[in-house]
């Protein structure tokens, strides 16, 4: 870490950890595609609300203590950070395609958008190999409060999810007997991208995770 840093006033660098903090909340499973231009100015928009905070409970009774102001100016551009990313980003979305200005999402891929949104929820998931075989788990509510319910999506395109059927080509589908174990836990299969030569995605409405 730069020492200069050290030095400078407690608002600036409580200002400048808040936004860095609401920028990692905002951009979580996005941030790999971001250049470090992005980061920086990013997290510096985010900073602004904390130094507006900062501002605005200097001059207030009873929030003279640098702490009480520096973690009401943490937790309020942090909530900032989480509003703009449950409903902000898709709100900017629809605006721009309603004045016919964009109709890109801004995610890094078609498939990032697929798997990371929470207002719809991956009930079905099918993965074709490179040599023609299908893997399936083709419901994916049977693994409630599995860990990683209900499937692991990595940037690079990399797949694990909790595989039930297994079709070869030119096969029937086989349903795998073993992926629950009441002793051993659930099995995740694992697929890394240069094997995956196409994904399908089914999804239904918000259900409980639980």
């Amino acid at each position: 870490m730069n020492a200069e840093l050290l030095n400078l006033s407690w608002q600036i660098q409580v200002a400048l950890a808040s936004g860095y903090s609401a920028y990692m909340l905002a951009y979580f499973g996005l941030r790999h595609a971001h250049k470090q231009i992005d980061t920086i100015f990013i997290a510096l928009v985010f900073s602004l609300m904390a130094s507006g905070v900062i501002s605005a409970l200097g001059s207030r009774e009873g929030f003279e203590s640098p702490i009480l102001q520096g973690g009401t100016a943490f937790i309020a551009t942090s909530a900032a950070a989480m509003i703009w990313r449950k409903w902000g980003r898709r709100l900017l979305g629809v605006f721009l395609r309603f004045v016919d200005m964009s109709w890109s999402d801004n995610d890094p891929s078609a498939l990032i958008t697929l798997t990371s949104s929470t207002e719809y929820f991956v009930s079905q998931i099918a993965v074709q190999l490179d040599d023609g075989t299908w893997l399936r788990c083709d419901d994916t509510s049977k693994f409630k409060g599995a860990p990683f319910y209900p499937c692991l999506i990595g940037p690079a395109g990399d797949i694990a999810f909790y595989l039930t059927h297994e079709e070869p080509i030119g096969q029937k589908a086989k349903e795998l007997s073993s992926v629950r174990d009441l002793h051993y836990g659930d099995r995740l299969t694992y697929i890394p991208a240069q094997r995956i030569k196409q994904i399908t995605v089914r999804h239904v409405g918000k259900i409980s995770h639980s």
